[in-house]
């Protein structure tokens, strides 16, 4: 008798523990099959001490870094890539956010003086913009090479205005940018030279893209014709 009952103990566990194994895997399968955050939350909810918890954590965690990163991307400013990059320091769109936030950091132009008492300073604006950052100058820098040199300094063009079109984790990644801004803004972007610089920060080496203007004036003007496109760009004051 009490082998038998030991016995029927034993298969009563076994049959419990086959039960509660099914019942684990089906969630799972559901959890994946609803691919939601909320889904694999609810499997964690339900089994905490699973083999398959870290998993499930591990994919409540990617779906919060994308919904923070697609808020990031939608506000596009420095202080949204910096929170982002607080909350997912080593998350898949990291080094992304370093760069970008790269990007932002170029150091500011102060505005510009009034070239006589009384005189407002004015920014062109509209087709002024395009015959501005078209227009030949004395200063002006000579036609685009092929590709883009590499130039060692850290400030502006080596101490001219510039204007600052991205930063890239490659170089060649900052050539091909290059190469696909100076197409579709070619009025804006004729007849400048680009040069990448290469820069140590703490988001690892980065490769900032600049092309040189002739004065303050055509920087920003070139900036503010490419911001009205959604293109960023932001101008470089000498270093």
């Amino acid at each position: 008798m009490i082998t038998f009952r030991a016995g029927r103990t034993a298969l009563c566990l076994v049959l419990a523990g086959l039960v509660a194994c099914s019942a684990e895997q089906q969630d799972w399968r559901s959890a994946e099959a609803a691919g939601t955050s909320e889904a694999y939350q609810h499997f964690l909810d339900q089994h905490p001490a699973s083999e398959l918890a870290a998993k499930a954590r591990e994919r409540v965690g990617e779906f919060a870094e994308e919904r923070d990163w697609t808020q990031a991307t939608r506000l596009a400013t420095s202080d949204a890539y910096r929170g982002f990059l607080s909350a997912h320091p080593a998350g898949r769109w990291a080094q992304e956010a370093r760069i970008r936030i790269e990007s932002f950091a170029l150091g500011s132009i102060p505005r510009m003086q009034p070239s006589t008492p009384g005189q407002t300073a004015s920014r062109p604006t509209g087709v002024n913009i395009l015959r501005l950052a078209s227009a030949p100058h004395a200063n002006a820098a000579p036609p685009p090479a092929a590709n883009v040199r590499a130039f060692p300094s850290p400030g502006a063009m080596g101490g001219r205005y510039a204007v600052q079109l991205g930063a890239f984790g490659t170089q060649a990644s900052a050539d091909k940018e290059w190469q696909r801004l100076q197409s579709r803004f070619s009025s804006q972007l004729s007849g400048l030279s680009p040069q990448v610089v290469p820069a140590g920060t703490s988001a690892g080496q980065l490769y900032r893209l600049q092309a040189g203007a002739s004065g303050e004036q055509q920087a920003r003007a070139i900036c503010d014709s490419l911001k009205a496109q959604s293109q960023p760009c932001v101008p470089v004051a000498p270093r």
